[in-house]
């Protein structure tokens, strides 16, 4: 997912499963915000894109609505400055969202590093 004036784009396993689960208006919806971010990378703003608070690593989220519920896809620049989707889920009525997903975010991160040769 690389053009000359975008930013690279890679999804780990977790992310491309949860994305594969997705119906077709919702596969839209993630497909049209992952575009966003691939031409605009690092300089996403709010509301497209947010910081992700209590991490320990600077993960971000991209906030997408699709049929007035909120998908967040979370992810983090690595390295080489390629957005690195993580994971991703529904936040709808779900209180807890971001207690369930962070530490499972950090996980996917922390292998995706080692994997990388970017250390712990």
């Amino acid at each position: 997912m690389h053009n000359s004036h975008g930013t690279d784009v890679v999804a780990t396993d977790e992310f491309r499963d949860w994305y594969r689960s997705l119906d077709d208006g919702d596969g839209r919806a993630v497909a049209r915000a992952v575009k966003r971010l691939e031409i605009m990378g690092t300089s996403l703003p709010y509301p497209h894109s947010s910081a992700i608070v209590g991490s320990r690593y600077p993960l971000r989220e991209l906030r997408i609505q699709s049929g007035g519920r909120p998908l967040r896809a979370l992810y983090a620049f690595d390295a080489r400055r390629s957005a690195v989707l993580l994971i991703g889920g529904d936040k709808t009525g779900d209180d807890r969202f971001y207690e369930r997903v962070v530490p499972a975010a950090e996980r996917i991160w922390e292998t995706y590093r080692k994997e990388q040769g970017f250390g712990p």
